[in-house]
């Protein structure tokens, strides 16, 4: 399958235009606002038209507030809970290469570490343009690796065809479906055969060349972890990020295997679509390391709350300097505006550095920023992949960096 040409696609955020209102925002900043958190997440979601919202604001020792609003699912009266479970998308790809950090430190990989390093039966099987390429190459999207995004408007009712209203790639984009759901085997297992297959083919931009946000890349640094480990991405999750700072997550939609959980959302040319979470729609084990995990608004917290410490200079379950490295800029992999680094998008706020993501597979969405100037971290879920939930997230986050 040949692909001479680079394809925008991303789902780390929605449109461009979010992340470039965040920038203007950081560097502009705004007034004070008297609303309570519970106050605005209300008027945001129901001015956005999103079924259901949640959002916390956490000191690195602390949980300033919380707050929900809204239904689990469309046609029913269920409330959305604290307690409930959210996808976070390309939020993922932040744990993922946190993972690897925690790797780093035990001695069990390199930032430097090539991939041919950890599998050297592939020295004359992947194209030549990939030998060179490690592990901060991928995670950093600089490897040439395709992208692999955008595929859930091809199980939607009513489909818009990416939110850029393109039907340019359907064809590619089925392709590529068929190809990563008919791998075999274990979800490791799968990973392998998956990056093995792209590897083989021409990279889709000149490794180290050039940025390319890519959830293939994501998908093959969760093999190389695998295979010094000899453990799947899932397990080494739970063991060394998730298990430590009490974290309880899930690896596929909320309500899945749990009904009482949110449903999210489809984009639908008449409006928004519940997706049903038992149908065929579940984001394939081989890219589950770029955007596959599901956990609680409080869980997602712990999370931040360990990169905001190690952003103020305290270690933990990382040393402080390593969660530096993790949002230092790498000064060549420019995302829409902000600079791309290990999952986060580093920008500006108030003058002073900041990190920001987004994550969405087309029914979900999260977001999150870290300002460790202002001690400061928050977090908001919608169970809705639109850009419409897109826009009253960053709303939800530069409300809550300004009011506390």
């Amino acid at each position: 399958m040949k692909r001479s040409k680079v394809r925008q696609r991303q789902f780390v955020w929605p449109n461009s235009g979010i992340l470039l209102g965040i920038v203007l925002f950081c560097l502009v900043g705004c007034s004070h606002d008297p609303r309570s958190l519970s106050a605005m997440l209300e008027e945001t979601a129901s001015k956005h038209g999103v079924p259901g919202m949640a959002a916390i604001v956490v000191r690195r020792d602390a949980v300033v507030e919380d707050a929900t609003f809204g239904i689990r699912r469309i046609g029913f009266s269920e409330r959305i809970a604290p307690s409930d479970c959210f996808h976070i998308g390309s939020n993922t790809k932040a744990m993922t290469a946190t993972l690897a950090a925690i790797l780093v430190e035990k001695g069990k990989l390199a930032w430097d570490t090539k991939l041919v390093d950890v599998f050297p039966e592939w020295k004359n099987e992947i194209h030549p343009d990939y030998q060179r390429i490690t592990l901060t190459d991928l995670l950093l999207c600089r490897a040439g690796v395709p992208e692999y995004s955008n595929f859930s408007y091809l199980f939607s009712n009513d489909p818009t065809h990416r939110e850029d209203g393109s039907t340019n790639h359907l064809s590619q984009d089925k392709a590529d479906w068929r190809e990563m759901t008919s791998l075999q085997g274990s979800p490791m297992e799968q990973r392998r055969q998956f990056a093995l297959q792209v590897l083989r083919r021409p990279p889709a931009v000149l490794p180290e060349t050039a940025f390319l946000y890519s959830n293939a890349g994501y998908g093959i640094a969760g093999a190389m972890m695998e295979r010094v480990m000899n453990e799947s991405w899932e397990s080494l999750m739970n063991t060394y990020l998730f298990e430590p700072l009490g974290i309880r997550a899930t690896f596929d939609w909320p309500a899945t295997d749990d009904p009482h959980q949110p449903w999210g959302h489809f984009a639908a040319k008449s409006g928004m679509q519940p997706h049903d979470p038992h149908d065929s729609y579940h984001l394939p084990a081989c890219l589950a390391p770029a955007g596959g995990i599901s956990m609680s608004l409080e869980d997602f917290a712990k999370f931040l709350q360990l990169h905001l410490k190690g952003l103020e200079g305290f270690d933990g379950l990382l040393r402080a300097k390593t969660i530096k490295y993790l949002h230092t800029d790498p000064h060549d992999t420019m995302m829409n505006g902000a600079a791309f680094a290990f999952g986060w998008g580093l920008v500006n706020y108030d003058g002073k550095p900041s990190s920001w993501a987004y994550g969405s597979a087309g029914t979900f969405l999260s977001g999150a920023a870290i300002s460790p100037s202002h001690d400061l971290a928050v977090a908001v879920f919608a169970n809705a992949g639109v850009i419409r939930a897109g826009d009253a997230g960053v709303e939800t986050l530069q409300w809550s960096l300004r009011h506390y």
